[in-house]
């Protein structure tokens, strides 16, 4: 069965390179999904003197949840994404899973304006 995603992608690395690369992954592994423009946004409830790359994708997948969660892990790890960096106030790549299937997973995420511009993009 088919299910719907919406994923978020993040970054503050120095350049969107990070994302535009993980954006190559992510195509390899959902051949369907679409993005939002890129933005830079202002850091949200996290301390780092860095502007962060943020955008939007929606794709369909008959994986089941645990390996979409699993896929975008493995992407970010791929991506240089360590723990330990984030008390540094360096992300490399952050991938969330906002939704699957109708299911909001991350409901806080949704009032961030690049999402709502992201999603009304997308749905356009």
């Amino acid at each position: 069965m088919i299910k719907t995603c919406v994923i978020s992608l993040g970054s503050n690395a120095p350049s969107p390179g990070c994302i535009l690369s993980a954006r190559s992954a992510l195509l390899a592994v959902f051949p369907d999904i679409r993005f939002s423009r890129l933005q830079q946004t202002f850091p949200i409830g996290f301390p780092s003197p860095r502007l962060f790359y943020n955008q939007v994708a929606f794709c369909t997948t008959s994986l089941p949840l645990s390996e979409v969660q699993f896929l975008l892990k493995k992407i970010e790890t791929a991506h240089g994404r360590r723990t330990e960096d984030k008390a540094s106030g360096i992300v490399k790549l952050d991938l969330d899973l906002l939704c699957y299937d109708g299911c909001v997973l991350k409901p806080d995420d949704w009032s961030r304006p690049y999402v709502r511009e992201g999603l009304e993009e997308l749905h356009a």
